[in-house]
């Protein structure tokens, strides 16, 4: 029937209706939340690229990727839209004293399942966000164990957390993505300077003291990577593979606050005093 053929409410209820169908088009495609991200089935059909013990929550992790975005990142270029990275959770086994039990090769052994988190990369995503929490075009989403989506979960958190981190894609496990989990050797620590090991995701020792001028250097020993951000202060270091080190000099006497920009729960703090 032509348009000049219809009544006029049924001409009203066509244009209502295409009226309606454009605002939930523009809706659908402007949304921003984790309800945009699809449990990822397949996800073992994707490359599992890295195996992490995480000593501070005590947990085994299992982390997969597609074959384009390993790929992506060994070449060093940001990961393509339609990325899925997933992480999977895992309680570490434990002893009767509550450590984390391992393996012959010094990793964790993998106990029950505790959740699923999952960011997704897609064109035109994310523009939704203001800038200061806006992670490029991705989103996040969570879902326990029975794979059933989290509506608990603290989203805002996870673009917190990436958010420093533009220069990788706003990935943090980037250097495993692309292969560098470890470095053969490291640069000698310059002479005189203070070492803070890095190991079992703890500062050793935590605590340091030093004076004016002097320089603290962290040498990492972990299999996972971690990055030095000093509170209140541009002081930073990149990002620490496994046998690498990296240092900062401290010049004015105080206390200083830092923590591992990956790992927020990682804390320890210099004392700069004559």
């Amino acid at each position: 029937m032509s348009k000049r053929g219809m009544s006029k409410p049924v001409l009203g209820l066509v244009v209502v209706t295409l009226v309606l169908a454009a605002l939930v088009a523009v809706v659908s495609l402007s949304s921003a939340g984790p309800e945009k991200i699809a449990f990822p089935t397949k996800y073992k059909d994707g490359v599992l690229y890295t195996i992490a013990d995480r000593y501070d929550v005590k947990q085994y992790r299992e982390l997969y990727a597609s074959a384009a975005a390993v790929q992506a990142a060994k070449e060093g270029k940001p990961l393509p839209s339609g990325t899925v990275l997933t992480l999977i959770q895992y309680k570490a086994q434990v002893d009767a004293q509550g450590n984390p039990i391992k393996d012959a090769k010094g990793r964790f052994l993998k106990g029950d399942l505790i959740a699923y988190a999952v960011m997704e990369k897609r064109t035109g995503w994310g523009t939704e966000y203001s800038d200061d929490i806006r992670n490029g075009e991705w989103e996040y989403s969570a879902f326990g164990a029975d794979g059933k989506f989290n509506d608990k979960a603290n989203y805002k958190a996870c673009f917190q957390c990436h958010k420093p981190h533009e220069q990788i894609d706003y990935v943090i496990s980037y250097p495993a993505l692309a292969g560098r989990t470890m470095v053969a050797s490291a640069a000698p620590a310059p002479a005189g300077s203070l070492g803070v090991n890095i190991g079992a995701f703890t500062f050793g020792p935590p605590g340091v003291t030093v004076t004016p001028g002097k320089t603290v250097t962290w040498t990492n020993t972990d299999e996972s990577p971690h990055q030095i951000t000093v509170a209140g202060t541009p002081l930073k270091t990149g990002f620490l593979l496994k046998g690498q080190n990296a240092s900062l000099t401290f010049k004015d006497e105080g206390v200083f606050n830092y923590n591992c920009a990956l790992h927020p729960n990682m804390k320890g703090t210099v004392q700069v005093a004559k």
